[in-house]
């Protein structure tokens, strides 16, 4: 096994153990401070994050992109045409959520650690995709955020409006 594999794999293996501890502190401390109005925000958090892994998994099975035979392609329907990074992003909420629902300095420490262990994935794993993909990659990259949805959204909203417009001039 290679270096390089061996610390993806530890890596991997850190993750799921962190994500478990902060499950099983949510379950025991569960609203530990007694914060209502977070413990609500924490389970409509929660519920966001598990449609957003949701959505993505839909959105790869179905990949709307038209598939060269020679090359590999990489998704830009469905949810990937709001974030890049979709599945990372539902994660980050759940473990958001878990925090805000224990209510706990354990979980905090946990979560951040957690968050932390995503962010250096996401970096990586777009520094895969642009030696896979290229250029394709970083025009996608340029077109969509990486997982902030509130302006992948509003870029999509533009993109829209300037077709139409388009479509009006041509018409004229």
């Amino acid at each position: 096994m290679h270096k390089k594999s061996i610390c993806h794999l530890i890596a991997h293996i850190l993750y799921i153990a962190l994500y478990g501890v902060l499950i099983i502190s949510t379950i025991f401390l569960y609203n530990s401070v007694n914060l209502v109005i977070l413990l609500y925000a924490g389970w409509i958090i929660l519920a966001f994050g598990i449609v957003f892994l949701l959505w993505s998994s839909k959105s790869r099975r179905e990949r709307h992109v038209e598939k060269d035979i020679n090359k590999e392609t990489f998704v830009e329907s469905g949810i990937y045409a709001f974030v890049r990074h979709p599945e990372f992003l539902g994660h980050i909420l759940i473990i958001f959520a878990l925090i805000i629902i224990s209510q706990h300095w354990i979980s905090l420490i946990v979560g951040i650690i957690l968050i932390l262990l995503l962010c250096f994935a996401i970096i990586k794993e777009e520094k895969e995709n642009i030696e896979k993909f290229g250029d394709a990659y970083r025009d996608y990259m340029k077109r969509v955020p990486r997982i902030n949805l509130i302006a992948g959204i509003i870029k999509q909203k533009r993109v829209k409006l300037r077709a139409i417009l388009e479509k009006l001039k041509i018409r004229k």
